[in-house]
């Protein structure tokens, strides 16, 4: 990442241009971040597959802190810390790493991470992946091994000509992430000719952060006579930011520090050009930007052709230490296999929901606005329930842990879950007029707040509300593009799972406009809503994954139950509930005219409360007070209790793997009685 440096002019005449962006990027970051963190929590020695990037600096300060860099997982002791670069790994090194008990910390590149996905999915859909980019790097390894059987690779636009490929074969590319932009569209161009049906991302595959050093890099190329890239020989990127500037018509050298520059290279050059590679810090441009002053370069010059403001977290497991978010409470009981399976999801989540923001920065800092809401609210937590019933219903179904395909699929459809909520909270959210989630503004409020603040022309409410429908939009478009892969039973499923929770909504909007009592429908709805959308679904989405279509009448008794109880929880905490234990405003429902199932139990139960609902405009204290006095919260007390004995009914003599119905009768209890 650059620094700020101010143009001056000095004495001299002979010009310094620095090219930005340039240096450190957000992945690069990330990673050197997972190693400083897993230092302060597990101390020294610890241990890196390769270098956690291409850049000696970076790799010899690391070493000094006592990280240690080995070839091979095999080298580092059973049960060791083991921390894989930003470069990515093949399943064969997960499946070495997890014999040795390794405690295994995965710094890929969520870009990286993104085109792993998409090997596996061509893989899956069985076409045969085109894989461009260069043998010999660490990252074309690791997505080969994805799907070795099934992917050759093309290292250049020649052997894109040359290649045959059997008559009806399905194709399908990728591409290296630090390529050139220019060479790859060449090979890109290549291979669109000869196999005119293939697919793929094209340079889409190619990180932000490669295309803007090497814009910037060309940029200055034209007006330099020299150019100086900073950073190693083994860095990918680095070598083809000093191929586009040769293309470009300057004369450019690769340089690792400041001891390597050669005064010769300057004789009879009035004007230097200077950029980094993207593992490249800072400190080392610093120190050649101060010797070519001293060599009379000091006339300095930035020219900036893209701003960014990517940033990508670190994994679960090493963030900082903060205070307990909202709505946290007691936490949802699950076994080590179910925490596991969950925290990869959400990792895929984000690794998704990185790759895009940066995607779009890429274009305009403006486009990301609403994927980085629906990150902001992922990040946020929550209680994840959809994928964990989700993954609970695969393992109650005697689903492994074994890298098998149905576990991948299992990851993926719960990683879809938890975005197809994001996207009705955040739905939700614009619905209810709802001015906190979670304990921090909803999305819609933060921008509208924002256009207020800038006295931008327009309406703030729709300013926010726009962003935020378009965030549930495109979060409901990424939780599509992760279940893509569903088949048969399943997909069934997770098209039923989406459409009730629509329909269900569209029924919530209609009773809060026409605020008429109607028991039955208020409880289809949180049947629908909650119940199916909830528990139901997720549980049997997860069986039919481990193949275990005869425990979906089990999954559906008690998920309705399970679910109905949620909801009604959720009433209560909502009426009688604290905002501060809940991440949300207290009353919010009857502030909104919202006639859910508590409300319409009282109700119909309570005279006070039927002549108050009754009314056009709602006195939302006396309706308050009047639910109260109704003693319809004891009786909703009393209900969730036989709702719970339902659902543990529902399991007896069922066919579950060892010890699951007891974690599912645990289950129950939490979503029931959380927060009472």
């Amino acid at each position: 990442m650059a620094t700020a440096v101010d143009n001056k002019k000095q004495s001299g005449g002979k010009k310094l241009i620095l090219a930005e962006p340039r240096g450190f990027c957000a992945g690069v970051i990330r990673a050197i971040e997972i190693v400083e963190r897993a230092l302060e929590i597990h101390g020294a020695p610890l241990y890196v597959r390769k270098q956690i990037v291409h850049n000696e600096h970076v790799v010899r300060r690391l070493e000094q802190r006592g990280v240690r860099f080995v070839d091979s997982e095999t080298e580092v002791p059973d049960g060791a810390v083991c921390i894989f670069s930003a470069h990515g790994v093949s399943p064969e090194v997960r499946s070495n790493a997890a014999r040795r008990s390794l405690q295994v910390i995965d710094a890929t590149c969520p870009l990286v991470a993104k085109v792993h996905q998409e090997a596996i999915r061509f893989a899956r859909d069985e076409r045969t992946l085109l894989l461009v980019g260069h043998a010999d790097h660490e990252e074309i390894e690791g997505t080969y091994g994805e799907a070795p059987d099934r992917t050759i690779i093309v290292e250049d636009a020649e052997a894109a000509r040359n290649l045959e490929l059997p008559e009806g074969t399905r194709a399908a590319f990728l591409t290296q992430t630090t390529l050139s932009v220019d060479d790859t569209e060449e090979i890109v161009s290549v291979l669109r000719e000869r196999f005119p049906e293939i697919v793929g991302a094209g340079s889409e595959d190619i990180c932000y952060a490669s295309q803007n050093r090497q814009t910037a890099v060309k940029s200055i190329a034209w007006r330099s006579e020299l150019v100086l890239v900073v950073g190693s020989a083994n860095s990918s990127n680095t070598v083809r930011m000093v191929e586009v500037a040769q293309a470009a018509g300057a004369e450019a050298k690769l340089l690792p520090n400041v001891d390597h520059l050669d005064p010769a290279w300057l004789e009879g050059v009035s004007t230097v050009g200077v950029s980094s590679g993207a593992s490249a810090p800072e400190v080392l441009v610093e120190e050649v930007i101060e010797r070519l002053a001293s060599l009379g370069y000091a006339d300095v010059e930035t020219e900036v052709t893209a701003k960014e403001t990517v940033v990508f977290r670190p994994p679960s497991g090493l963030e900082l230490p903060k205070k307990k978010a909202a709505g946290a409470g007691k936490d949802l009981p699950v076994d080590d296999a179910t925490e596991e399976l969950v925290g990869r999801a959400v990792a895929r989540v984000e690794e998704l929901l990185s790759a895009e923001i940066a995607r779009w920065q890429a274009v305009d800092a403006r486009a990301a606005l609403p994927i980085e809401g629906i990150a902001e609210l992922i990040a946020a937590g929550g209680k994840r329930l959809r994928p964990t019933f989700c993954v609970s219903g695969y393992l109650a179904a005697g689903g492994a842990v074994d890298g098998s395909a149905a576990e991948d699929a299992v990851i993926g459809a719960a990683a879809a879950l938890e975005l197809l909520h994001a996207s009705a909270l955040l739905h939700d959210d614009i619905l209810d007029n709802a001015p906190t989630r979670r304990g921090a503004p909803t999305l819609h409020a933060k921008h509208a707040a924002i256009h207020a603040d800038k006295g931008w022309t327009g309406e703030p409410r729709r300013y926010g509300e726009g962003i935020g429908i378009l965030a549930g939009a495109l979060a409901y478009g990424y939780a599509t593009r992760l279940a893509a892969g569903l088949t048969g039973p399943a997909m069934e499923i997770w098209t039923d799972l989406g459409t009730e929770m629509l329909v269900g909504q569209q029924l919530d909007i209609a009773l809060a406009a026409e605020p008429k009592p109607d028991t039955d429908l208020a409880r289809w709805i949180a049947v629908c809503k909650s119940g199916r959308y909830t528990i139901h679904r997720p549980l049997a989405l997860g069986a039919s994954l481990a193949g275990r279509q005869d425990l979906q009448q089990v999954f559906e008794a008690y998920g309705v139950a399970a679910g109905e109880a949620f909801q009604l929880r959720d009433d209560l905490l909502d009426a009688f509930g604290d905002s501060e234990a809940t991440g949300k405003p207290a009353g919010l429902d009857v502030s909104e005219h919202k006639m859910n199932l508590l409300l319409a139990l009282a109700a119909t139960k309570d005279a006070r409360v039927a002549e108050l609902v009754a009314a056009r405009t709602w006195d939302t204290e006396a309706l308050s007070a009047a639910m109260l006095a109704s003693g319809v919260r004891q009786e909703v007390e009393e209900h969730i209790d036989q709702l719970v004995g339902t659902a543990r009914t529902a399991l007896q003599g069922a066919p579950l793997a060892d010890g699951w119905r007891e974690r599912l009768d645990l289950m129950v209890e939490y979503v029931a009685y959380r927060d009472r």
